[in-house]
């Protein structure tokens, strides 16, 4: 059986001379494929409409109002329910060289600069506060001049100030790309990725960190926030959801190739760190990929 595979592209954006970043308000759907990663930060605010989101390695159905910001090189895309005609959304991006030149060194942006280090994982804000922002929004996408600049730190500093948001992407999806500063934990990360699909031990990750396996599992729990198994588990299943989206793979092909030893132990994790079996998961993608 041959369906169709989302093909993630690198997207460049071609920056209009007299405007330091993008913003367009739009009202048609969106039901094409263009799953894909860029330099620029993205916020992506749909007003009225819904469908679905993938962001990373989470997938999920969206409705209006959910504010998501997307910092850069975060792989998403947004695509419109077949039934929807009307989808009002603004898109924004802008440059990491942009926003640090306006922010660096500045004391009073310490929440923005912390909004953009949490945007890597996707953030996605509640309804209510995107309620809140809607005429915010549409204020910066009729916007001219410097006051473009300004009521882009206006959005930025309202919603850096929101504390109820929710991480998209799964904690291992983020140590693996903000990890980079520990040489030692990026050394266990980068074995756990290059060997997922086998069974990994205690021993060999505690020897790669020359630590005794006590003292390697009290130092991965310190810096991740969470133990080796639970790492490789989600890392497992991040693997998962990938392959859902990017292969032809059956479940059960997918099961073996992320290193679980049984089909009941895959489902039951799958379930437990993305609230759906694998199952729904696929069929959630295929029922909005293969709807228009």
């Amino acid at each position: 059986e041959t369906t169709n595979i989302l093909k993630l592209k690198y997207s460049i954006h071609n920056k209009n001379e007299q405007k330091s970043f993008y913003v367009k308000r739009k009202n048609t759907p969106y039901r094409g494929d263009d799953w894909h990663y860029h330099d620029e930060f993205e916020l992506y605010f749909p007003m009225t409409g819904s469908g679905i989101r993938i962001v990373g390695d989470s997938m999920e159905y969206y409705g209006s109002n959910e504010l998501v910001f997307c910092g850069t090189n975060l792989p998403h895309l947004f695509k419109t329910n077949s039934e929807d005609n009307d989808h009002d959304r603004v898109v924004v991006k802008f440059s990491k060289s942009l926003i640090w030149q306006i922010i660096d060194n500045v004391p009073e942006f310490v929440k923005i600069k912390q909004l953009l280090i949490k945007s890597a994982r996707g953030i996605l804000y509640p309804v209510s506060k995107g309620y809140s922002l809607v005429n915010d929004f549409i204020r910066l996408s009729e916007a001219n001049g410097a006051d473009r600049v300004i009521q882009l730190l206006n959005i930025l500093n309202k919603i850096s100030k929101i504390e109820d948001f929710r991480l998209l992407t799964s904690d291992s999806y983020k140590n693996i790309s903000e990890s980079r500063n520990d040489e030692r934990l990026q050394k266990v990360i980068n074995f756990i990725t290059e060997n997922f699909y086998r069974e990994i031990s205690l021993k060999e990750l505690a020897e790669i960190s020359y630590m005794t396996t006590n003292s390697f599992c009290r130092y991965f729990k310190e810096r991740t926030n969470k133990t080796a198994f639970e790492f490789i588990r989600e890392f497992r299943i991040s693997k998962a959801c990938q392959m859902i989206i990017n292969s032809n793979k059956t479940i059960s092909q997918i099961c073996d190739d992320t290193g679980f030893n049984s089909f009941s132990s895959f489902n039951r994790v799958f379930k437990s760190v993305k609230g759906i079996t694998a199952s729904e998961f696929k069929y959630m993608y295929q029922e909005i990929n293969f709807s228009n």
